[in-house]
């Protein structure tokens, strides 16, 4: 019986002691940083960087090379952050070129979330531009690569002033002026034709390096004409300025070489000879004229390897277009895009292949480039975030367009095809 009282008394103390650790264990275990982890793990919502570039017309840059990230204002080039829930890590251009006005290089970062603190920063797997402020710049993508958020972005324009033809000159006696392209040239020019000090015809925005004055060379005297080059895209004419004038030397023209003012513009000469061919501007239309007298009419024209459309008043078309029931795109200058084109917030896939429809804007269809599944809606579109397709769920990195894989999002997984599976 002793022995049984004591062996009783032995585990009522032990289960008293055991009650006392676990209690003691489980406060412990409260007092732990792990559920408080999660508590305090943030997602990062928008991002906001400024970029500062110092080049000029004529500079280089080299892919890979690093950008300075420790200078929050002054001078030279520099990407800067205020942000007290992430870093700049590093920075790099993403162009390798000979820089021009108007052009815009691109620029990556590498930002680090913020871990100091009680509150542990992360960011999303992607971020679309309604979500980054590029001061300086224009957003391009964020992804997230491990830790690190990634973002591309594009400077603004570089300003600068266009450079001057590298020479004006005669090309004959009977007034067929020419000029040299410079350096840094948009391809467009003001040409005026004097006769003295007097303004004899005025060319702007002229594509080209030669033009017939003859036909206005009706009195006789001393012929000069004086060229300049001069921006031309909405990027030039907001970032560049007109190139100094360039002047030709004298072209004498006596009372029995004048002409008759045959072949102005749009004649012909007594001869049935046409004085301009090719691409012609009248205001801010283009038009393009055969030697045989006639235009380019309601269809394609490809010239120097670019297809460019017109309508049946022979007007060079830009923009969206619609033909053969596809749409098409035509920039600024009229030439037909093909790969991807973003209008407003929405970005289009144009057909690259000869094969054809070349140019033709993909719809209803998987496009798989890289490696990376995107999906073109009916109007399209490219899709971004959760999307049905034949029956099944998918999700597409908003900004980025490309199909997620293997893995987890907003705590819905997706398998190796990106499928849902409810």
């Amino acid at each position: 019986m002793e022995n049984g009282k004591f062996f009783r008394k032995e585990a009522v103390i032990m289960w008293r002691r055991k009650g006392l650790v676990t209690a003691a264990l489980a406060a412990a275990l409260v007092s732990l940083p792990f559920s408080a982890q999660a508590d305090d793990r943030k997602y990062i919502s928008s991002i906001s960087l400024k970029v500062h570039v110092d080049l000029d017309p004529g500079d280089s840059i080299d892919d890979g090379d690093s950008i300075d990230t420790s200078n929050g204002g002054g001078d030279g080039t520099y990407v800067y952050t205020s942000s007290s829930k992430y870093s700049i890590d590093s920075a790099q251009w993403a162009t390798d070129t000979k820089i021009g006005v108007g052009d815009t290089p691109k620029i990556e970062v590498y930002l680090d979330p913020d871990y100091s603190g009680d509150t542990e920063y992360r960011f999303r797997s992607s971020y679309s531009s309604s979500s980054v402020s590029i001061s300086g710049g224009t957003f391009v993508s964020a992804d997230r690569k491990g830790d690190q958020l990634k973002v591309v972005l594009r400077v603004n324009g570089i300003k600068g002033t266009f450079s001057e033809p590298e020479d004006a000159f005669w090309d004959d006696a009977r007034g067929r002026a020419r000029w040299e392209e410079g350096d840094d040239d948009s391809g467009y020019y003001d040409v005026y034709l004097y006769r003295g000090s007097s303004v004899v015809k005025k060319l702007e925005e002229y594509r080209g390096n030669s033009y017939n004055f003859y036909p206005y060379m009706t009195k006789e005297g001393d012929y000069t004409f004086k060229v300049r080059t001069v921006p031309h895209t909405d990027d030039e004419k907001r970032y560049g300025d007109k190139s100094g004038w360039v002047e030709s030397g004298d072209l004498y023209i006596d009372e029995d070489e004048v002409s008759d003012g045959t072949g102005q513009d749009t004649g012909s000469g007594a001869g049935g000879g046409i004085t301009q061919v090719g691409w012609i501007q009248d205001g801010s239309t283009w038009y393009f004229r055969y030697p045989d007298g006639t235009y380019q009419q309601a269809g394609w024209l490809k010239w120097n390897g670019i297809w460019y459309l017109f309508d049946s008043s022979g007007r060079m078309l830009t923009g969206w277009q619609q033909t053969g029931g596809n749409w098409y795109f035509m920039d600024g200058s009229g030439a037909m895009k093909t790969g991807w084109v973003k209008s407003g917030d929405v970005w289009y896939y144009m057909n690259p292949n000869a094969d054809g429809p070349e140019g033709a804007m993909v719809k209803s269809s998987w496009l798989v480039i890289d490696g990376k599944a995107y999906f073109l809606s009916d109007s399209g579109a490219m899709v971004e975030g959760w999307y049905q397709v034949e029956g099944n769920w998918y999700y597409f990195y908003p900004g980025q367009g490309h199909r997620a894989v293997n893995t987890n999002i907003s705590g819905f997984q997706l398998d190796a095809n990106g499928v849902w599976n409810r």
